[in-house]
């Protein structure tokens, strides 16, 4: 997948509201967004701004609001494992967030071990809260599903030394897991997010 997508705010936020995700960005925001950072990368990127009014942008917040309704997407796949994990109740930080829209072909069916080439390459595991909503915004914004049969390492910890990830965004939702930091699928890879983008004119290439 080459083709690469970046929402401004307006739109955004426009999939905010169809989600029904009351996080709102100020105009101050706004002008600060206009200008879209230069990410180049090999592969499909998508890039997404969120605001500083974002208690409403953790994984327990989105779950309450889109629900685990299959028949209503997007949704989340009810799992009650992850219910207390402390990572659900993380919010998004605020500013630009440019992750690849499909695991890194060398990434899969390995184990986190491979994460330390990341940071030599400018990436990093992005944080499932991140993954979730490069998911939610862009099925809000045309109805298509990424990572359909994949799944993503994320940077989050869980409960007993698992690592999560996302993924399998499928007719049942998306499918929030965790794995130890061993374990190794042909379905898991990552979905690696961009360093130190700076902040200048778009120009994202595939």
């Amino acid at each position: 997948m080459s083709l690469s997508i970046s929402l401004t705010p307006e739109q955004a936020e426009q999939r905010f509201v169809k989600l029904g995700i009351s996080s709102r960005f100020t105009e101050k925001e706004r002008e600060q967004f206009t200008t879209t950072p230069v990410v180049v990368k090999q592969g499909g990127i998508f890039g997404f701004p969120t605001p500083i009014d974002n208690s409403a942008l953790t994984l327990l917040e989105i779950k309450r609001i889109v629900g685990t309704d299959p028949s209503r997407q997007p949704c989340f796949f009810e799992h009650p494992w992850y219910a207390d994990e402390a990572f659900m109740n993380t919010p998004c930080p605020p500013g630009w967030h440019f992750l690849h829209m499909d695991v890194l072909p060398e990434s899969i069916n390995r184990s986190t071990d491979y994460v330390r080439s990341l940071n030599v390459d400018g990436l990093e595991l992005p944080a499932a809260v991140e993954v979730v909503l490069m998911l939610f915004l862009h099925f809000a914004g045309c109805g298509e599903q990424f990572l359909l049969k994949k799944h993503t390492w994320c940077a989050d910890r869980a409960s007993l030394d698992r690592i999560v990830t996302v993924g399998a965004f499928g007719r049942n939702g998306v499918f929030v897991s965790g794995h130890p930091a061993g374990f190794s699928s042909r379905g898991l890879g990552v979905c690696a997010k961009v360093l130190n983008v700076p902040p200048a004119g778009l120009e994202i290439s595939g």
